[in-house]
Formats: structure tokens, C-alpha cells, sequence
């Protein structure tokens, strides 16, 4: 690894070429970022405009809650059920299966 180092350090067209290389990707990964913020700022102003100017035309839907108390009453049941279930992972050591069993 040293002398791999010192190969590169000692040979200037090659220090400048891979520095290049560097800035360029890290250029290119912010440039990525930059675009991926500027698409989610455009959607937030969009959504917010869309909010506070054209609430009155357009409103959004409103929730029911009694249908949301219904949804919630017909669940109960099934939510409080605990089923305790251990699925078998294959990809597991022989240790640790050996601790699982010896915590039963």
C-alpha cells in the first residue's frame, strides 16, 4: 500500500490526473444533491401554494372520524393479538442458534 502510495506521489501527471478525477466526482455527487433538493423545494412551494391560495376552490378532503373510529373499533380485536412468532433464519451461525436456544 506504501509503495503503491509513493508511486503515485512521486509521479506528478499522475497526482494531477487522479486529484481530477476526485474533484470531478465529488463535483458530479453534489450536482446530484444540488438537483435532488431543487426538486424537493419546487414540490414543498408547490404543495404549500396550492394550500393557502387555492384552499377556498379546492379544498382537500376531509376525514371522517367516525368512519376512522370504525376502522379502529373492527381492528381492536386483531391489533391486541400477540403472536409471539420466531421465523427460522437460515444465514444464522451455529452460535448464534446455539444462544437463542440457550436463552429458552
Amino acid at each position: 500500500m506504501e509503495d503503491t502510495l509513493q508511486q503515485i506521489l512521486s509521479h506528478p501527471l499522475l497526482s494531477f490526473t487522479l486529484a481530477l478525477l476526485c474533484v470531478l466526482l465529488l463535483f458530479a455527487i453534489l450536482k446530484g444533491l444540488i438537483k435532488l433538493v431543487l426538486i424537493a423545494l419546487i414540490l414543498a412551494v408547490l404543495y404549500f401554494g396550492y394550500v393557502s391560495f387555492l384552499q377556498d376552490e379546492y379544498p382537500l378532503p376531509k376525514i371522517d372520524d367516525d368512519l376512522f373510529d370504525q376502522w379502529n373499533e373492527w381492528i381492536e380485536p386483531y391489533r391486541s393479538i400477540d403472536l409471539n412468532v420466531t421465523l427460522f433464519d437460515e444465514h444464522q451461525s451455529e452460535d448464534s442458534n446455539m444462544k437463542d436456544t440457550q436463552r429458552e
